[in-house]
């Protein structure tokens, strides 16, 4: 038995977005009203996705950031969180 949380249908912008700098990145940008403003991030690559609004990449925060996506390497996690940074609608 399951208890039906939210059952929601909604048009969505979506941006796919592939870029390297010292790593490659392969992602999608989901913009939705859904999660209050926020953005659904998703690596291509790897699966993993996270809810993500420019608040989310403060530096104090990147901890966060690299566990969503399963980053061990800080460089990495600043590189993704720069270009979030620019590239997030709010």
């Amino acid at each position: 038995m399951y208890i039906n949380m939210y059952d929601d249908q909604e048009d969505t912008v979506t941006r796919f977005v592939g870029f390297v700098g010292n790593h490659r990145w392969d992602l999608a940008i989901t913009q939705t009203n859904h999660f209050y403003g926020k953005s659904l991030v998703t690596n291509i690559q790897s699966g993993r996705s996270a809810i993500l609004d420019k608040e989310d990449l403060e530096e104090d925060k990147l901890h966060i950031l690299a566990a969503q996506f399963g980053l061990n390497d800080e460089e990495e996690t600043e590189e993704l969180a720069e270009f979030l940074l620019g590239n997030l609608p709010k």
